[in-house]
């Protein structure tokens, strides 16, 4: 008879996952931390993942496979110009910062640590999304034939997420300006780097 999967127990040790993470960092952390911050056994953790690579993977998968989801939302509103489409998702992460901040500094965490990679079927879905905002933006004059796939990725999914993360980390204690300023800021550049 196949065991029951408590999704009470499977939510805290994804919410431990992060939390350990952004407390430890990624190296740091073990599973018995993990286990122990969830309340549950460590032989309960393994009953479902087989170690905190994987663990970690599924996170980080379902929280791309949430980000690329978003995105073509965004693109079935916005069929011909991404300048909409960026805006509202880098004022999304904004949002996402302030109102999911262990999550957001999990992924953060995540985006600058090499042992973290997509899935080839998540990588042909985000490439193909990125090849459609491509075509938009070249069709409507926002983006350059000669960007690379990469750096669309990088301009609109990396660059916010680093700007947001620098920003309330208050590395110089200057970081007053408002959060509809950042948007502007955010959007006129990635739309400037974009079109070089």
């Amino acid at each position: 008879m196949a065991r029951k999967i408590d999704e009470d127990k499977i939510n805290r040790i994804k919410e431990a996952t992060m939390e350990t993470i952004v407390t430890h960092g990624i190296e740091a952390t073990t599973i018995a931390m993990i286990a122990k911050n969830a309340n549950v056994s460590g032989g309960y953790l393994y009953r479902i993942y087989s170690g905190k690579q994987d663990l970690i993977n599924d996170l980080y998968s379902k929280k791309v496979m949430s980000l690329v989801n978003e995105l073509e939302f965004l693109l079935t509103l916005n069929p011909t110009t991404i300048e909409p489409i960026i805006n509202t998702f880098i004022r999304n992460r904004i949002v996402y910062s302030k109102n999911e901040t262990i999550a957001s500094k999990f992924y953060y965490q995540l985006l600058h640590n090499e042992n973290f990679n997509l899935s080839e079927e998540l990588k042909v879905k985000h490439f193909g999304l990125m090849e459609n905002i491509k075509r938009i933006g070249i069709t409507s004059g926002e983006v350059s034939d000669t960007i690379s796939l990469f750096q669309l990725h990088y301009h609109i999914l990396i660059y916010p997420v680093d700007y947001i993360n620098f920003k309330r980390n208050k590395a110089f204690g200057l970081e007053q300006s408002k959060d509809s300023d950042d948007l502007n800021y955010l959007t006129a550049n990635i739309l400037k780097f974009l079109k070089m």
